[in-house]
């Protein structure tokens, strides 16, 4: 028998893969200055390479929600390691910093694309009761990643150059795909193997045992699995984003549409509309049934294909009000988000503090925000708590912290802004996936993240590559971190428009239903 994984050893493998990745994207600061050294190029040319990489990352998040719902997170995670590990290796022979922007901004964006998207779905599907908690374990690897990449980073650099401390970064990287190995599916229930009894009494009533039409549609489709079927038993699905003939007894089962899961849906037949099955209702016998479903089902394998990408990614939640506000929110808060990591230590440097004091700085932040996750996380689970005001606050208080970073000027001022930041910014990445269930359900939670990272990594483009260019055109970083801390601010402030407009959609429901029911 398989020995199972407890949640604890579940989270723990996702925070690994979170702390390996966000690590290597988090300390990139300290690569920064050796490329801008070493290329001699401009801040903002050089920024763009952390910019791809971050947006690249966050973009590829509706390729790797379809991918998950497909394939499953075992699968995806473990391509997208790979895939990064080979991109940053390529990177080790670069002469210029184009190919900096294939190889480390596009190539390692995207396999860290499939890993991130994975760990954070699986996590916030697998929990319940202590949702924001697990998510904001499991995210924490970001902090500590920030927190231990940061100072090591700096002393392979040292040691080796950027060349040998990257080639040793794309190894650790690899890592990734024997964690991602380690994922497993939620649980699943056995059927129970049918004693002769019942198979006699199936042979003579069959419908005794198909005894529920388990329907999700109005139009009361239902589909027969006729790959299940066998002349000795008749096997049962569990509803996942298609309608199926189970038994009352199979009804109680989660049925959550999009969840990520070990195998794709598109493995379950076609639905067939009641008439279809009525027309063969003179045959009595189950296998002719099966046998005339066998026969439609390879008659729509063509429509089938041509509807997987309709299936996989649901387009129609870009249709609601509250996800559009949740995802202009998100895409101000990652315009400056992703400015501190990058550029906080040379803007200490410009201020007179030396580099090793620098470069603790982003180690700061990794433990400031690694404590924050888990506390906001912590807190939110609280019945008496409301999640998205928390939400709200700490954007909030980011933007403004980032905003009065202008205005430090020594290592201990520096350290009150970014224990600040680190702290605050961890509701950003902890909540944000529980937060989406809250507004939206579970059952939207695979695609409405996908999609909300797209938005991210548009805005990620944008971030570190303004600052560069504010700070070549007026030779100093405060403008750059007072735009990003104003877009923080204004991400924070709007969020609490969500309750209004909820108000006002539950009340043209009502009034809706009310006009029904006259």
């Amino acid at each position: 028998m398989q020995k199972k994984l407890m949640p604890k050893q579940k989270y723990s493998f996702r925070k690994r893969k979170i702390f390996t990745a966000d690590g290597v994207t988090y300390s990139f600061g300290v690569f920064y200055l050796e490329l801008l050294y070493y290329f001699e190029g401009g801040k903002g040319a050089t920024a763009w390479i952390a910019s791809i990489l971050v947006g690249v990352t966050l973009c590829s998040g509706p390729i790797s929600s379809t991918l998950v719902n497909k394939f499953g997170c075992r699968a995806v995670t473990m391509a997208g390691s790979i895939l990064a590990t080979a991109s940053l290796l390529t990177s080790m022979w670069a002469r210029n910093i184009i190919t900096l922007y294939f190889s480390i901004g596009i190539g390692t964006g995207l396999g860290f694309g499939l890993i991130y998207l994975p760990a954070i779905v699986s996590v916030t599907c697998y929990f319940e009761k202590y949702r924001s908690l697990a998510t904001g374990i499991a995210v924490c690897g970001s902090g500590l990643g920030t927190l231990i990449f940061a100072p090591f980073v700096d002393y392979l650099i040292a040691l080796y150059g950027w060349r040998g401390a990257i080639m040793i970064c794309s190894g650790i990287v690899l890592n990734c795909t024997v964690l991602g190995a380690l994922f497993r599916p939620l649980p699943t229930r056995k059927l129970k193997k049918r004693n002769p009894t019942e198979k006699s009494s199936l042979k003579k009533n069959p419908h005794k045992y198909l005894n529920g039409l388990y329907n999700q549609e109005d139009n009361q489709k239902c589909v027969l699995q006729s790959v299940s079927f066998r002349k000795d038993s008749v096997a049962c699905v569990k509803s996942l984003s298609q309608p199926v003939l189970i038994s009352t007894s199979a009804m109680q089962q989660n049925s959550s549409e999009d969840i990520y899961k070990e195998h794709s849906t598109s493995n379950l037949p076609q639905r067939y509309n009641q008439e279809a099955l009525h027309e063969r209702q003179s045959s009595t016998s189950l296998p002719n049934k099966i046998d005339y479903v066998r026969t439609e089902n390879r008659e729509v394998s063509t429509e089938r294909e041509a509807n997987a990408l309709k299936k996989y990614v649901d387009f129609s939640i870009l249709k609601d009000p509250v996800f559009i506000l949740f995802t202009v929110s998100n895409f101000f808060t990652s315009i400056g988000f992703y400015v501190p990591y990058v550029y906080v230590l040379p803007q200490a440097e410009e201020r007179g503090i030396n580099k090793k004091d620098a470069s603790y700085l982003l180690a700061v932040i990794g433990i400031a925000n690694t404590v924050g996750r888990i506390i906001l996380g912590y807190i939110s689970d609280k019945p008496w708590i409301n999640r998205l005001l928390i939400y709200n606050l700490s954007l909030t208080i980011c933007g403004i912290a980032t905003i009065f970073s202008a205005f430090c000027s020594s290592f201990v001022s520096f350290t009150v802004y970014t224990s600040i930041f680190g702290f605050t910014s961890g509701a950003y990445v902890g909540l944000t996936s529980v937060i989406l269930v809250d507004l939206l359900g579970l059952n939207r939670l695979t695609n409405a993240f996908g999609q909300l990272l797209l938005f991210q990594g548009f805005a990620s483009f944008l971030g570190p590559p303004i600052a560069g260019w504010l700070y070549d055109a007026l030779k100093s970083y405060d403008p750059g971190f007072l735009t990003a801390g104003g877009m923080m601010t204004v991400s924070g402030l709007i969020l609490f428009f969500i309750p209004v407009i909820q108000q006002k959609i539950q009340k043209r429901e009502k009034t809706k239903g009310t006009i029904n029911n006259t």
